[in-house]
């Protein structure tokens, strides 16, 4: 907890320690209208009273303001302190194979800071002050302190079995929630293949199934959580009336009075009240408590990735060496006994059948998948002795799919970064030679593309992605199927652009069906399930893979 944080939570503390006392303002005005009023027939006297009662609840609503402004002010300090950081683990976790893949960092942050908001965190601080109005009952009377104590004990009991009643089913509905999300998400992202194939019957009944199990882990949760709110509230109101009962006998009996007996009525019902209001929220207490738990698991795991040394940005090769790499959380490797390497200006094609492990490479030249085996040096340096800031400068992708993010041609190319200049964003644009085509659109740089591009077509996201790998002269650019989508002139243009990248010093990797794609380079590497087979310059692996019984790639003029 950074000390921002601690010094508003001992803030908290404070206030809410201002607000109980005040809360005692109740008791002792009833006390005294009970015991001095009624008996002087003071008309002054309960005027003053009035008077003083009237101030001393204008200040608890006043205090009762700050307190709850503060809880929300705390939640958003926590949002400002982890939310970018679970907005990257939330990134990161979705290139994971297998239940990590589930998890939602940043929903896991909505729940708690959507809970330290709430009544739930004030009904908690207010917890300390029960046995302190239970001595001032015993101060009262012995009796009527006992019968509070053994109604104490019976709500606190109902506090405890309701935690271990609502655990599981707290659990399962987070988990059903998340679960409907992801299809939810997944049938929008692929909203023309459903729609175009007659799917969206199907898939819908699919999400009305989930629908129904996260509706009913819900009413499960909530119909547990509510019974025992209500038997916690019963409780206390019965409570209440037998402290009232009591004190008329201890009254009758002569050992206190009248006003004493109201008073203890009511801090009585004071005492009980928070463990009421936490039974309340116990269900929201139960999912942030696991949202915290999942939250402070992945800060834990991820490490500091800032670097203390920043390297010398990569001029010179790129060395790899035994590499063996699976999909980020699984130990089955895709690919392995990679070894090659490429010196500044070089081009490589990596060519193979589907399935061979091509995007698999591409991926882990990246830095997108950590190898298991092995390793990938930029002049003998591994990716991550860089510091995260150096990685866009290094590397420029463009995966198979070209997906754009919502906002203008120009925030794209530029990578979003709030450094960008429209110089190096036209150069990048140029160097793609998709200048003339972007100054065509409506706004041209200023043009919005839609959620995931969708306002422009597949040709042109390709394009305007390349123009994004470009961006800033990154040493290593890797493109993935970079021509899937592209016209002659599209063709024409990525040539152009693999070749001004070699001629500027930087190393190009190339992964191609289409004979197009590795017109500009001067190497190439074949693969076959998983492995590396050829690797040399391009002509003599043309020669080599064309007796293996795969379909050499002919490149005019060779």
């Amino acid at each position: 907890m950074t000390p921002a944080a601690a010094g508003a939570v001992v803030a908290l503390f404070i206030v809410s320690l201002m607000s109980n006392l005040l809360m005692l303002a109740g008791p002792l005005f009833m006390l005294q209208i009970y015991d001095r009023v009624l008996s002087s027939k003071s008309i002054p006297t309960l005027l003053a009273f009035v008077v003083l009662i009237v101030g001393v609840y204008i200040f608890y609503a006043f205090i009762e303001t700050v307190r709850s402004r503060m809880s929300l002010r705390l939640a958003n300090l926590f949002d400002h302190m982890v939310g970018e950081r679970l907005f990257h683990a939330s990134v990161r976790l979705r290139l994971m194979s297998g239940q990590s893949s589930a998890l939602d960092p940043v929903r896991d942050g909505d729940t708690l800071r959507t809970f330290l908001s709430s009544p739930g965190p004030l009904a908690l601080l207010d917890l300390p002050w029960v046995p302190i109005y239970l001595v001032l009952v015993f101060v009262i009377h012995p009796y009527i302190g006992w019968l509070t104590a053994g109604g104490a004990i019976v709500v606190t009991l109902l506090m405890l079995v309701n935690e271990f009643a609502l655990r599981k089913p707290s659990k399962e509905s987070s988990s059903a929630i998340s679960s409907r999300q992801r299809q939810t998400d997944d049938a929008r992202a692929n909203a023309e293949t459903i729609v175009a194939m007659g799917m969206l019957g199907d898939v819908g009944r699919r999400w009305t199934e989930r629908t129904r199990v996260m509706l009913t882990t819900q009413r499960i949760a909530t119909d547990r959580a509510m019974l025992f709110s209500s038997i916690t509230k019963a409780v206390r109101m019965l409570l209440q009336s037998l402290v009232l009962g009591l004190g008329a006998y201890v009254v009758i009996q002569g050992e206190m009075t009248g006003g004493l007996m109201i008073a203890a009525s009511v801090m009585t019902s004071r005492a009980l009240s928070p463990v009421e209001q936490t039974i309340a929220q116990w269900k929201q207490f139960v999912a942030a408590r696991q949202a915290f738990g999942r939250i402070r698991k992945l800060l834990a795991m991820a490490a500091n990735r800032n670097r203390d040394t920043m390297l010398p940005l990569p001029k010179a090769s790129l060395t790899v060496r035994g590499l063996i790499a699976a999909p980020p959380g699984s130990n089955q490797p895709i690919i392995s006994g990679m070894q090659f390497e490429l010196a500044a200006g070089d081009g490589l094609g990596v060519l193979g059948l589907s399935g061979s492990g091509k995007s698999s490479l591409a991926r882990t030249l990246c830095g997108v998948w950590t190898p298991l085996g092995g390793e990938v040096r930029f002049d003998g340096a591994l990716l991550h002795h860089y510091d995260p800031s150096q990685i866009g400068e290094i590397v420029g992708y463009l995966p198979q799919r070209a997906d754009l993010f919502e906002g203008t041609v120009a925030e794209n190319i530029a990578r979003f970064s709030p450094h960008a200049t429209s110089e190096k964003v036209i150069a990048a644009a140029r160097l793609a030679n998709v200048h003339e085509l972007i100054s065509c659109l409506p706004n041209g740089y200023d043009t919005p593309v839609g959620v995931s591009g969708d306002n422009l077509s597949a040709g042109q996201r390709q394009r305007i992605g390349l123009a994004r790998a470009l961006y800033g002269d990154p040493f290593l650019v890797v493109l993935d199927e970079p021509n899937s989508n592209l016209d002659a002139e599209g063709d024409a243009a990525l040539t152009d652009a693999i070749g001004a990248i070699r001629r500027r010093g930087g190393i190009v990797v190339v992964v191609a069906h289409r004979p197009s794609a590795v017109l500009a380079v001067d190497k190439l590497l074949f693969m076959k399930g998983g492995r590396q087979l050829v690797f040399g310059p391009k002509n003599d692996v043309l020669k080599q893979i064309t007796g293996d019984n795969v379909q050499p790639i002919r490149v005019p003029g060779t």
